[in-house]
């Protein structure tokens, strides 16, 4: 009986630890209610510089969506002309024409468009990266 044991508690360990990644995945208020959109949309392009994850809790109808943020280095524009924009669950992220992850989008020329919002970040409404 105590053989029986020691691979019921490995199992358990083995789930518990596969868990850990997920700590972080939970739902999230729904996107369209996050941020209030002011102002024009606006356009930038450029290499993204940096992609954080802060949440990945995709709806089943959204694939490869996620939160976070991107910021993109103009072309031309250099370290100082750098765009900070939050990717909330609401924004697909395609590379060649494909749902991709946020932070696959790392060192990739992008097409964000974005807008200001009332809470004071800006929020991509689009992001295409070249294929």
């Amino acid at each position: 009986m105590r053989r029986r044991r020691i691979p019921d508690l490995w199992l358990i360990m083995v789930a518990a630890l596969a868990a850990i990644p997920l700590l972080g995945c939970v739902n999230s208020e729904d996107p369209a209610q996050a941020f209030t959109m002011v102002g024009e949309e606006r356009e930038v392009r450029g290499m993204v510089a940096d992609a954080k994850l802060t949440l990945c809790a995709p709806p089943p109808d959204k694939a490869g969506t996620c939160e976070g943020t991107l910021v993109v280095e103009p072309e031309g524009g250099g370290a100082a002309g750098r765009v900070t924009v939050n990717i909330t669950r609401a924004v697909t992220l395609q590379k060649g024409g494909q749902a991709v992850l946020l932070l696959q989008l790392r060192g990739s020329q992008v097409i964000v468009k974005y807008r200001a919002t009332k809470e004071g970040p800006s929020v991509a409404t689009s992001v295409v990266a070249a294929s």
